[in-house]
């Protein structure tokens, strides 16, 4: 159908017109800038069967439907599992155990049976992470598994309380961020400013709706459609933060187009696993979608204004000018085709008028969760079960057309389709239901002759006959060692904070600052979801970096250290055992046993020998001689604070004056006694080359005086720079291992106005020719090293049972 209505260079083919036809002409090799297939020519016999088929009339393989702008999918679609309505296989009395007997009838196909119910320990544990992503304490696990009451009674009354938990908001908003792609900045946008204002309260929304259980159908629309629910006397405006599920994507240098895809994406895959941007060049390949839907679909948002001047990017209206959107031909802007009115997917809705006046978000928010859409309950249950379970129904929890094949649970995926919508759209309900079953309570650790038979017969767990062992995310991850130690703030809501730059903040990790262009580090190593585009669901990695920021990160040692001090403090106010004990119930959540405790004293009576940490740059002051070109003395500046390191009290200090050092350069004290420097220390032998520039800024003043002395014993060169700037070179020299090269600078005399910029590069001519530069590497704290209470506290952090949940 393609080739006979052709792109922007005409058709391919004019059918029964073999000579006409620029296919037919390239197939025969007569012009040399025209031939296909470019490797080989066909053989004439080849040949002769097209133009044959081109003189037919060039009709396309049969099908039962209009060949011209459709491909076929709609036909294999009308039979496809999650385009027909769900029905629930279980009702009546039976219903609140469907999980269990639905489950329990595939195993038992298979010869097999649940697994045991996990020991109450590990379910508080196991359900506290599910619902809060906190781990609880000791005292609370000691409380939960004596209670005389029986599980049945007990399981659920934790599951209610935690439920109501406000902790429960911060766990499932952030489940939800990584569908909605959050992230407090817009990505690449030039030179306007890159942060989202009060993105944050977006987030914070998500957190009160989930915590209150906003009917999942209500809040849905909100997120689609919140400002035109607003009533004359403001009435709704408590939910316009909501729209930040469509306005806090990434902006694309600005392109509408490209937003608008971002918006059609996070809505069609996010909420219908559908992914109706595939259609955005073309009809889709395999789904019921046509270039004709996504492009009505495309005009609800061509007439979705952003207003501006808001105090936050939450604010969304319909354009006062209605206009329809074009088909563009190959998705190409400069190839507008025919108008399209504003309307739902024809295949879903084939008798559907297109929207009325407005965008047309309202209705399309009724459409996605109108009760006779296939796919809105089904997609939003599997999450549930995702979240819970460990693993998704279906292969592809954001993709749920006609590749996906039917999910091996169908029948219990459409009973909590069906359950989910009878309960009223409730999330807290459908995971109540999830946790009370005994498919969630069992044990993950598979023993005995049952467990050999179900893994022969189930390897990848696929009939759920035990539970999945997770590794906690890297939001429970880091909330849990703040809480190991003491130091985690629990206070809701609020903006963004900076998670990865010391100072540290104690907050939870939902509420970590998140950069399109600079995710922290850690958060990727430990798979954060890309907040780029919609994320399905998140990978489980087990790579090096993991284990190395466990062992090596500051934030780590710093809750290491402040374990270790009080288990320390413990141990000389009672014993070693005691504290050994309280070091495993505070971080681990139960005792330690008697060989733990064992080794807990072999530990500490001989803890291992740590790494001497090398440095390359350290910022210190000292005494310049210069008539015998040495560095008389050096000591460190004692104080690093917010980026500059300086005396005790600040610059000015008490003795050291306006000694200052930062990225840039700094500022010199008074006379050659205190001088600044920055020192670089030689990682190897060989041969280097320095290059540099020093400036002096001000207008006024005698300037600063800059030397650089090689080994404390030497100056290679000085310069003196006054309202300006000099560079500063040396061409080549050799130096030892450990040697030093000191960057010195000096008042002149008068010590007023000194503040200068000395940025060094120092690079080795030989081998690698690694690079050192004084601006990108300024020196931070070192950190000191752990005793033996801190290194085992660091160990047990460290841990798989501590970062692991059964």
């Amino acid at each position: 159908a393609a080739m006979l209505i052709g792109g922007t260079r005409g058709a391919s083919i004019v059918a029964g017109n073999p000579d006409a036809s620029p296919l037919y002409r390239a197939l025969l090799y007569t012009d040399s800038d025209l031939q296909m297939p470019p490797d080989r020519k066909l053989s004439d016999e080849q040949i002769e069967v097209v133009k044959k088929w081109i003189l037919a009339g060039a009709v396309a393989p049969k099908t039962d439907h209009d060949p011209v702008g459709k491909s076929g999918a709609e036909v294999s679609a009308k039979d496809h599992w999650s385009y027909q309505m769900p029905v629930a296989t279980i009702t009546g009395d039976d219903a609140s155990g469907a999980i269990d007997i639905l489950l329990g009838r595939r195993l038992s196909d298979q010869g097999l049976t649940f697994s045991p119910k996990a020991d109450r320990r590990t379910l508080l544990r196991r359900i506290s992470y599910d619902l809060t992503g906190l781990t609880p304490s000791f005292d609370e696990l000691e409380k939960f598994a004596s209670d005389p009451r029986t599980d049945d009674l007990v399981i659920a009354e934790a599951i209610d309380s935690l439920l109501a938990s406000p902790h429960f908001g911060e766990r499932w908003a952030r489940h939800w961020m990584d569908l909605s792609r959050y992230s407090d900045t817009k990505g690449y946008v030039f030179q306007e400013d890159r942060q989202y204002a009060q993105a944050y309260r977006y987030r914070d929304w998500l957190i009160e709706s989930f915590n209150r259980d906003l009917p999942y159908n209500e809040f849905v629309r909100k997120q689609i459609a919140a400002d035109l629910d607003v009533d004359a006397d403001g009435k709704g405006n408590e939910h316009l933060p909501a729209l930040g599920f469509l306005t806090l994507g990434r902006r694309f240098l600005n392109n509408r187009h490209d937003i608008i895809d971002d918006r059609l994406d996070v809505i069609t895959r996010g909420l219908m696993g559908m992914t109706l941007a595939c259609a955005r060049c073309h009809d889709h390949k395999y789904d019921p979608v046509s270039q004709a839907d996504y492009y009505a679909l495309s005009g609800v948002f061509l007439n979705t204004d952003e207003p501006g001047g808001e105090p936050f990017a939450h604010r969304l209206a319909d354009s006062p000018d209605q206009r329809e959107s074009r088909i563009l031909k190959r998705g190409n802007p400069s190839s507008p085709g025919d108008q399209v009115p504003r309307r739902f997917v024809t295949f879903f809705a084939p008798q559907e008028q297109p929207f009325g006046p407005g965008s047309g978000r309202r209705e399309l928010a009724d459409h996605i969760t109108a009760p006779d859409n296939p796919l809105t309950a089904r997609v939003m249950v599997n999450r549930i079960w995702m979240n819970l379970m460990g693993s998704s129904l279906v292969e592809s929890p954001s993709d749920i057309g006609t590749r996906c094949p039917p999910p091996l649970q169908q029948d219990l995926l459409d009973q909590m389709a069906v359950d989910f919508q009878t309960d009223g759209w409730s999330i807290k309900r459908m995971i109540r239901r999830i946790m009370t079953s005994a498919a969630y309570q069992q044990q993950s650790v598979a023993r005995g002759p049952h467990a050999d038979l179900a893994i022969e017969a189930d390897p990848a767990n696929t009939l759920y006959w035990r539970t999945n062992r997770r590794r906690r995310d890297i939001e429970s991850l880091r909330d849990g060692l703040l809480a190991a130690s003491g130091q985690l703030d629990r206070q809701l809501l609020g903006p963004s904070v900076k998670v990865d730059k010391a100072p540290f903040p104690k907050r939870r990790t939902v509420y970590a600052y998140i950069d399109r262009q600079d995710l922290a580090g850690f958060l990727r190593n430990f798979d954060m979801a890309s907040p780029d585009a919609h994320s399905p669901s998140r990978a489980y990695t087990s790579v090096p970096q993991q284990g190395l920021y466990l062992l090596n990160s500051d934030f780590v040692a710093q809750q290491s250290i402040e374990l270790g001090r009080q288990a320390a403090k413990l141990a000389e106010q009672s014993d070693r055992q005691a504290a050994g004990d309280w070091l495993f119930r505070q971080a681990l959540g139960r005792s330690a046993t008697e060989r733990e405790l064992q080794l807990v004293g072999a530990f500490i009576d001989s803890p291992p020998e740590q790494m001497e940490v090398s440095e390359t740059w350290i910022a210190g002051y000292g005494t310049l001689d210069l008539d015998a070109g040495k560095l008389a003395k050096f000591e460190r500046l004692p104080k690093f604070q917010d980026g500059r390191w300086s005396g005790n009290d600040g610059a000015p200090d008490a003795i050291l004056g306006w000694c200052l050092i930062h990225a840039q350069g700094g500022h010199p004290g008074t006379g050659l006694e205190f001088a600044v420097v920055r020192r670089w220390v030689a990682p190897r032998d060989g041969t280097i080359r320095i290059r540099g520039t020093l400036n002096h800024p001000a207008k006024e003043g005698d300037g600063v005086r800059g030397t650089i002395v090689h080994d404390s014993q030497q100056a290679l060169g000085q310069w003196t720079v006054l309202s300006g700037e000099t560079k500063t070179a040396v061409e080549t020299l050799e130096v030892r291992q450990g040697q030093t090269i000191d960057f010195v600078t000096d008042s002149v005399g008068n010590p007023n106005h000194d503040s200068f910029n000395w940025t060094v590069r120092i690079r080795y001519e030989d081998g690698a020719k690694e690079n050192y530069e004084s601006e990108k590497q300024l020196p931070t704290p070192r950190p000191e090293p752990l005793d033996g209470w801190q290194l085992l506290a660091q160990a047990i952090l460290a841990s798989n049972e501590f970062a692991f949940i059964d």
